[in-house]
């Protein structure tokens, strides 16, 4: 009886959790394709440094995280950032396994995005060279985009968790909705933009590693441009939204316990 119990308790979590992945990867799948596939469908008739390509390929990642976290963001809180889901983590608000299991769809997601991406655009018609991989811009070093990434993922998460976790002032219990009830795709999408918006002429803006993983991968696969520093630079790619996010996560913990919230 006791095996029994425990084999459909067991065969219960891993259902939960493969169809957290399942809506990770779909997640990660579709904001792959339409952030990346915005810099890429317009790469050869843009001037990569131009206020109007910047912002239009910064409105196409904040519209698609906005899109998606409505759509999905029900099944499992809306998980698309490996750095985003680390700060989740510390922030006690999701479980490591839970995480870990999320994260391996999102990196599944990524690649599968960025090879449906390939099938769309051929080598010759992406003037980015690398499927919108990020890279640093001339003129800027590694201690330069590792500032910016690590400053605009934890705004990042910072709007994750104050609007999406913490409860507020005008929070009402009767309608079980937490942060600003079903309204925090918007302030998230806004920050993505943001970030974007400040970003993109550093890097291309990652605040996401998976996001610059899959893309990376698949380029590779097809031919990086000669004398590509992408992988060189990727190690920044991961690390800085990770601390960025984590401090975030942190911070949204003590505050948490300081101001006696239960959220």
């Amino acid at each position: 009886l006791t095996y029994l119990i425990t084999k459909l308790l067991c065969s219960f979590y891993l259902r939960f959790n493969v169809d957290w992945t399942y809506s990770a990867l779909l997640f990660r799948t579709l904001f792959v394709f339409i952030g990346c596939g915005a810099a890429v469908s317009t790469s050869r008739t843009a001037d990569f440094g131009s206020a109007g390509w910047v912002t239009g390929v910064a409105l196409a990642f904040g519209f698609a995280i906005t899109a998606l976290a409505y759509s999905i963001g029900h099944v499992s809180g809306g998980h698309i950032n490996c750095a985003v889901t680390l700060g989740l983590v510390i922030a006690g608000a999701c479980p490591v396994v839970d995480g870990l299991v999320i994260v391996c769809g999102q990196i599944l997601g990524s690649l599968f995005g960025a090879g449906l991406l390939a099938g769309v655009f051929s080598k010759k018609m992406d003037a980015t060279g690398a499927l919108g991989s990020n890279a640093f811009s001339p003129g800027f070093g590694a201690g330069n985009v590792f500032i910016g990434e690590c400053l605009m993922t934890f705004l990042l998460f910072f709007v994750v968790a104050e609007c999406a976790l913490r409860k507020r002032l005008d929070f009402n219990p009767k309608i079980f909705m937490d942060g600003v009830g079903f309204n925090p795709p918007i302030a998230i999408g806004f920050a993505v933009f943001l970030a974007h918006m400040v970003l993109i002429p550093v890097d291309g803006c990652s605040i996401n590693p998976t996001r610059s993983f899959g893309p990376l991968v698949v380029a590779s696969m097809r031919g990086l441009p000669k004398g590509s520093t992408h992988w060189e630079n990727f190690p920044v790619f991961f690390f800085a939204p990770m601390i960025g996010a984590s401090i975030a996560g942190l911070y949204y913990r003590l505050t948490k316990t300081s101001r006696g919230d239960n959220s």
